[in-house]
Parts: C-alpha cells; structure tokens; sequence
C-alpha cells in the first residue's frame, strides 16, 4: 500500500478518537493512546516496502501483546477503525468495513479454521460480542453488549443476545458511533 493511503487510513482513524486531523493532535494520542498506537502499526504494516513493513509488523505483534489486541495485518480494514480497549480478538480471514467499533472483549472468529464474519459499513460491536463462522453483517447494525451473532444480520439492525436476534431497526447511526468518518475519505483512498 502506499504511502498516501496509508496516512489517510491513519487520519480516518485518529478522526474517529478525536474528531481532529491535524498533526499535534496525531502526536499527542500516537503517544499517550496505546490502542491508537497499535493501529497506527497496523496500517504501516501494510506498505509495499518489505522493510517498513516488516518493523511495523514487529512493532505491531509486540505492542498488540501488552494491549491484547489480536489483529491480522493481512486482514482488510476500511477506515475510520476505532479500537478504545483491549483484549480483541479478530480471526485472520475477516474481512471489516469502514467506520467500525470493535470493543472489549469482542471476537471474531472462524469455525474449523474456515471463512469468518464479513462486517459491514458504520457497524458497532459493543463489549463482549461474539461473531462466530462465515456470516455477513449488514451496515449500520449495532451488535449489543454480550451478543453471541451466528447467523447473517441485515443492514441497520440492532441485535442483542445469544443467539443474536435483531430487537429493532438502527434509526440513526450516530446514536452509537461516535465521530464517523463521511465519504470523503473514501475519495481521499481512491487518489
């Protein structure tokens, strides 16, 4: 990936903790934010130069460690990712959308090693959620506290339970995303 987009992932995310995207606000949460930090590694691990890639790799897997966030470089990822705690967990064949919240405790994963949850656009995964198997979650869902989801979920549906069943429809996605990223940054991606 290359270095322009790369920045702009990293922006979109520090847009989602802030609000702002300018560089002093990226320097003070890059290093006061341990979870922002693990992004940031996250993003440059993808660069298409093997060398800045394979430190930031390095970087990632050791800081991922102490804030318990277990995240695949090689899993695609939209942007404006929000992680605020730890202890993630996201299955390397998962593939995750733009604007999303991943929470504590959440997990993504597979079953017998197969495909993983396809995560729509604008999706919240509040604490302690679980995505298990090859499911697809629709955009703006909003996946309540402690859900177990193993079946596909439709778009702008909040689900609750376990199983997961969707209660009702998200009325504005707003409510439980804060400072979402608008599609300007999608253009910014394709320059």
């Amino acid at each position: 990936m290359k270095f322009s987009k790369i920045k702009t992932l990293i922006f979109s995310d520090l847009y989602r903790y802030t609000k702002k995207k300018n560089v002093k606000t990226f320097f003070k949460i890059f290093l006061t934010n341990s979870f922002f930090r693990f992004q940031v590694y996250l993003r440059f691990s993808k660069s298409n130069n093997f060398l800045l890639s394979f430190m930031f790799r390095l970087l990632k897997a050791n800081l991922g460690k102490k804030v318990n966030v277990q995240l695949n470089y090689n899993v695609p990822i939209g942007y404006g990712l929000y992680i605020p705690h730890g202890n993630v967990v996201v299955n390397s064949k998962a593939i995750i959308g733009n604007n999303c919240s991943l929470l504590q405790f959440a997990s993504i994963g597979a079953i017998h090693n197969g495909k993983s949850a396809t995560i729509g656009d604008s999706v919240y995964i509040g604490p302690n959620v679980n995505l298990v198997g090859d499911i697809n979650i629709g955009s703006n869902s909003v996946l309540g506290a402690g859900s177990v989801v193993v079946k596909n979920i439709a778009c702008n549906k909040v689900v609750v339970g376990s199983p997961g069943k969707a209660i009702k429809d998200v009325t504005d996605k707003n409510t439980y995303n804060d400072n979402l990223c608008d599609d300007s940054w999608a253009r910014k991606l394709k320059e």
